[in-house]
């Protein structure tokens, strides 16, 4: 049973990258309580599929990776620039399926709006403390993508008339 749709993979490549370059703690506090609540959500899921040991292999595996990603330089930088891709690529797929059905219907818009609103506040603190390209570069990119997708669906929002 794999996670989908939450990027603990995801905030554990930017926690510990973060750490790895000893940026303050203030830029990234949110990823440990973000990790932690994936690890209780995941324990939950398998309490409540009555055998918590089946969690034991995904925990084994964010531990491993924990200590895998910081044994060199360009594995930790590699890690990051995936989830980059990985995350663009997941973007692009929800455009895809937008333009493929012309339908937004299911998408909020207010969640893209404050997915964007999220990487502009996340430029201008970057800017501000580490100056980092890499991370920078993510949040222009997803910044862009954020946007694409937010101003599609609202080309493809349909009006509801309402019957008198």
């Amino acid at each position: 049973m794999p996670l989908r749709g939450r990027g603990w993979q995801g905030f554990l490549v930017f926690l510990r990258y973060q750490c790895y370059y000893e940026y303050p703690l203030l830029t990234y506090l949110e990823y440990p309580i973000l990790i932690a609540q994936d690890i209780v959500l995941l324990l939950c899921v398998f309490h409540f599929h009555g055998n918590v040991y089946r969690a034991a292999p995904y925990i084994a595996l964010f531990v491993a990776s924990w200590f895998v990603l910081a044994l060199q330089r360009w594995i930790m930088d590699l890690a990051m620039n995936l989830c980059t891709f990985i995350s663009a690529a997941s973007k692009f797929a929800q455009l895809q399926y937008l333009w493929k059905t012309r339908d937004s219907g299911a998408v909020s818009t207010l969640t893209w709006v404050l997915a964007s609103y999220t990487c502009v506040t996340r430029i201008i603190t970057t800017l501000m403390t580490t100056n980092d390209l890499t991370i920078l570069v993510r949040f222009v990119v997803m910044l862009a993508l954020n946007l694409w997708v937010t101003a599609t669906v609202l080309r493809y929002r349909k009006t509801v008339v309402k019957a008198e």
